[in-house]
């Protein structure tokens, strides 16, 4: 067992809601890093993703670090300024399923690639 996995399986004996809430939050940076790449391959900077949420370019290397807990509607806006087609987030319910072992979600962290910096 790595550190990784007795991290894990430390919070999850706290609070046995960890397991849950580690997997959405990978969901959540993985939905962003594929919104990153339709802005890349849409070649839109950030700053013209930025001007058409109507918000600094800042704002928009912030939501693509994926660090901080955007709300919907702002990115609902970014969806919008890096859609080619202007489409929108749809809210789908998550659907059921059993909480991922530790095992498995130091897996799915470990396949996760390095962050590579912001690109303006």
């Amino acid at each position: 067992m790595d550190d990784l996995e007795r991290s894990i399986r430390k919070r999850s004996a706290g609070n046995p809601k960890y397991p849950e809430m580690l997997a959405a939050e990978i969901r959540r940076q993985r939905l962003i890093g594929e919104l990153v790449a339709e802005r890349k391959a849409n070649a839109l900077t950030q700053a013209a993703v930025a001007k058409a949420m109507n918000v600094s370019q800042s704002v928009v290397a912030e939501i693509e670090s994926a660090r901080t807990d955007v709300r919907y509607s702002t990115l609902d806006r970014y969806v919008e300024g890096v859609s080619k087609h202007r489409k929108r987030l749809a809210i789908v319910p998550a659907q059921a399923a059993a909480p991922a072992s530790p095992h498995e979600i130091a897996r799915d962290l470990a396949a996760r690639p390095v962050d590579d910096p912001p690109s303006v």
